[in-house]
């Protein structure tokens, strides 16, 4: 084990620790990763006209950061109708963190990569005395002929939800809180709950809504299911009708909620995809999304302005990883 020194990281460690993890192979990168490479360098000759780009850190996610941010990245781009294809990322770490800590890093970044079909195309490695935890933040670039965009929503027009809510909340909080829940849950629940860090992914969804005429997509993330209802309230200068109760919740979300006395629709919520379509393409996404073994619920209605819920101003996971709960 060896302590990797302040600043840049050394090009011999880029090469055992981070270059062998690069995602999927496209042959439109001409350019890629490699010492002394600043810049990458992608022919858009043969891809769609329009390029969708999204930015995002991640700070709370623990040993899944680099899972995290490839996903959360790909679903904010797949949320306007584009597939995403090529990734950069930035990773500051502590002083104190070793060679094989960064490779995990890395690991992590890739296993999300090439389960999407995402080339990591670049980014910057280094360690910095001025941050006390890992910083790590990405970039995704995509592609379509036709994009939506969560401004899009009219009046009448259904909302759907993907999976359930909560989901990336459910995760992240059985792992960070860990020891306090397992006095009150069994360990298979947890351990279920941690796994949901895996379904955070709304690529497909996204894409088969677009192609199917969806109007506007959103990938409710801090804030939850009610946090992302507000954004596209506000984005589309609309309103919302929300049924709560037919949002679905995993059992493991419930037992975690109901022990923290959390509110599971405003809790963070990747890998739920809210879907707005006018009410005679329902039903096709819908079957759609069930051929693909996702399902999906009609969870309210775009009103002309009148809001059924409260704005959320904090999300439940920030609240509750503050407190010694």
């Amino acid at each position: 084990m060896r302590f990797l020194p302040d600043g840049k990281v050394d090009g011999s460690i880029l090469s055992k620790r981070v270059f062998p993890y690069l995602g999927s192979i496209q042959s439109e990168v001409l350019v890629g990763p490699n010492i002394g490479i600043d810049a990458a360098v992608i022919d858009v000759s043969k891809l769609s006209k329009k390029m969708v780009v999204s930015q995002d850190p991640i700070t709370g996610a623990g040993k899944n950061a680099g899972f995290h941010v490839v996903n959360v990245c790909a679903n904010d781009v797949a949320s306007m109708g584009a597939k995403p294809m090529f990734f950069l990322s930035t990773i500051i770490m502590p002083k104190g963190t070793t060679e094989e800590e960064l490779e995990k890093i890395s690991k992590d970044i890739e296993r999300a990569a090439t389960e999407i079909g995402i080339s990591i195309i670049g980014g910057h490695t280094e360690i910095s005395s001025k941050v006390s935890d890992l910083i790590l933040s990405g970039t995704m670039i995509g592609f379509t002929d036709r994009y939506v965009s969560t401004s899009g929503a009219r009046e009448g027009d259904d909302i759907l939800l993907t999976k359930g809510a909560g989901i990336e909340g459910t995760a992240i909080l059985a792992e960070s809180k860990y020891e306090n829940l397992s006095k009150s849950l069994d360990h298979s629940i947890l351990e279920s709950a941690m796994r949901m860090i895996n379904q955070i992914s709304v690529v497909k969804e996204a894409l088969i809504a677009s192609s199917l005429g969806a109007v506007a997509l959103h990938d409710p993330t801090e804030g939850g299911v009610v946090g992302g209802l507000h954004e596209i309230a506000d984005a589309s200068k609309k309103g919302f009708e929300f049924y709560p109760e037919k949002v679905n919740l995993y059992p493991e979300t419930k037992s975690i909620c109901d022990i923290l006395k959390i509110n599971p629709f405003a809790l963070i919520s990747s890998g739920a995809l809210m879907i707005i379509c006018p009410k005679d393409r329902t039903e096709k996404i819908m079957t759609a999304l069930e051929n693909e073994s996702i399902n999906s619920s009609i969870i309210g209605k775009i009103t002309k302005e009148k809001r059924s819920h409260e704005r959320v101003y904090q999300d439940e996971l920030w609240r509750i990883l503050d407190t010694n709960i």
